[in-house]
């Protein structure tokens, strides 16, 4: 393995740093009203933990755990913002169809 001697501060900053970003994936998907931004959030999120998971793995010299996890989490991600996605197209296409008034013939 490759052995490099960072800083404390480096990782303390690097904490700091999945920490902010899953904080403001977090605040961008409760506080936003437009599901595609809530949707960035989630990914903003999930992309955090990833970038958690690489971390930690590195830190403990456990890369090989941390890959497979990393893994695992970006097809789970993968499937999760398929699903979105073609839930927020469905949802527009309905609103869509209620909003279009009805003509009489």
């Amino acid at each position: 393995m490759l052995e490099l001697d960072l800083p404390l501060w480096m990782f303390d900053f690097l904490h700091v740093s999945v920490l902010v970003v899953f904080i403001i994936g977090l605040l961008c998907f409760f506080l936003r009203r437009s599901y595609i931004r809530q949707l960035v959030g989630l990914k903003l999120m999930l992309q955090s933990i990833s970038l958690g998971l690489i971390f930690s793995g590195w830190e403990r010299q456990d890369l090989f755990l941390a890959q497979s996890m990393i893994i695992s989490a970006l097809v789970i991600e993968a499937v999760v913002i398929g699903l979105a996605l073609t839930m927020i197209i469905q949802i527009t296409k309905h609103t869509q169809d209620e909003n279009q008034p009805v003509e009489e013939g």
